[in-house]
């Protein structure tokens, strides 16, 4: 046998594992020549179809490269069908998170893409003779103490690299669209030769469903009146063609959640807008609120907002920590490892609103007692001390059981009412003040 002939069919997105393959095979220098076709090789104007037909026709093992399921088996099965031939071999080197080949393959034994499958591979076409009866094409790939041996083991680990990485998947977690910008004979956009395709989550998000196309002016038109991102969107498509950061586009609602659009990329040729990318990405309004209960006027007097800013501390206080807890105490019944966890969360979200209030700039005594009139801080240091005894309570011993927890959350909902009290009188002077 002079001349061996391998047919690699393989889809064009994993080439580099079918040009790795083959010069890996003629690396191990067989003394019979092996002539190893890949498509991507053949010359330019050649007629492919012809020429599939003539190398697959002509070669002597055919050799499937299956790294995904996902492959489009399409072309290898036209491929196979031109091969087949019961007196020719037949092989599938899969991935190894495959369970078995396309179902065209199923009835030939398959290797695993691992190191020692891929050696076995090597071995049965260099040493056994499995593809050429019995005809070894180098005994040398198979004995210890030659250097053909150690290549043909750093060939078996590097494509099994190379295999590994096809098995990467990548996840987006993401709701995407892509608008295709296109433009009139005055190179102004047009609404209407631009379309809009995307992902189904992002689609369905804008009330697409499952299409594969959409013009841009349908999308306006369908959520016009609705969300304000879409119009903004076409004002700032001339600054981002001109290199610009693109802007903040404004939220909105949609199927009971707050989303924002984002824009991640853009894509222009010779000065002219060709893509935009989108993705929306949901809020979560309930971490988010408490930063925006920080966000006032600007120009507002500071002892003012500083004084906004700690009634809504306090009102954070009663209905997003206290009254919950007081009431499933109260009223549920809750066993003596539900009470201890009361209290945990409790004294956590607490920590989590002070950490807040310092973030803002609400930090140290002076600063809290300037926010009040001088005749009210005896009242306001008192009500301070009431807490800090009520807080050391809540912790110090573990509560006896449900009654014993809300009673303690009582006393700290009287304080809180305590503050809000004192906190009403100096906004009332504060507001007055205004006139």
């Amino acid at each position: 046998m002079d001349e061996v002939k391998i047919f690699v069919s393989h889809n064009s997105k994993y080439v580099d594992i079918a040009k790795s393959l083959k010069l890996s095979l003629q690396a191990l220098e067989s003394k019979t020549l092996l002539d190893i076709k890949i498509s991507e090789e053949m010359a330019g104007s050649t007629d492919w179809r012809q020429w599939i037909e003539e190398n697959v026709r002509a070669s002597d093992i055919f050799v499937l490269l299956y790294p995904s399921v996902d492959v489009d088996m399409s072309w290898c099965n036209y491929e196979l069908g031109r091969f087949y031939d019961a007196k020719r071999k037949i092989v599938c080197i899969k991935n190894t998170d495959i369970r078995e080949p396309p179902p065209a393959f199923q009835p030939y034994q398959a290797y695993t893409a691992d190191e020692s499958g891929i050696r076995k591979f090597i071995d049965e076409l260099f040493v056994s003779g499995v593809f050429t009866d019995g005809k070894p094409l180098n005994l040398n790939v198979g004995q210890l103490t030659e250097k053909l041996y150690e290549r043909a083991q750093s060939i078996s680990v590097e494509l099994a690299q190379k295999f590994a990485r096809a098995r990467v998947r990548d996840q987006r977690y993401e709701r995407r669209i892509v608008l295709s910008v296109r433009y009139d004979d005055s190179k102004r956009f047009d609404a209407v030769a631009s379309q809009v395709e995307g992902n189904a989550d992002g689609l369905n998000l804008l009330g697409l469903g499952q299409v594969a196309s959409v013009p841009w002016s349908t999308i306006r038109q369908s959520i016009r009146g609705a969300v304000d991102w879409p119009d903004e969107l076409e004002r700032a498509l001339p600054a981002i063609t001109a290199g610009s950061l693109p802007p903040a586009l404004p939220p909105f609602f949609a199927s009971g959640e707050i989303y924002i659009p984002v824009i991640t990329k853009a894509q222009s040729v010779d000065g002219l807008l060709e893509e935009v990318v989108l993705i929306f990405v949901t809020v979560n309004a309930d971490r988010l609120r408490p930063l925006l209960d920080w966000s006032l006027p600007k120009n507002m007097p500071d002892t003012l907002a500083m004084l906004v800013r700690l009634i809504r501390m306090m009102f954070r206080a009663r209905w997003e920590i206290l009254e919950p807890r007081y009431q499933e105490a109260r009223y549920r019944v809750s066993t003596p490892e539900r009470c201890r966890e009361l209290v945990r969360l409790t004294n956590a979200d607490y920590d989590r609103m002070r950490q807040d209030a310092e973030n803002q700039g609400i930090t140290g005594l002076d600063k809290f007692y300037a926010v009040f009139s001088e005749d009210l801080r005896a009242e306001i240091e008192a009500c301070g001390d009431e807490w800090t005894g009520f807080m050391r309570n809540l912790g110090a011993e573990p509560v006896k059981d449900s009654g014993d927890l809300a009673a303690r959350l009582k006393d700290l909902l009287k304080n809180n009412a305590r503050w809000l009290e004192l906190s009403a009188r100096q906004f009332a002077r504060a507001t007055a003040e205004l006139r």
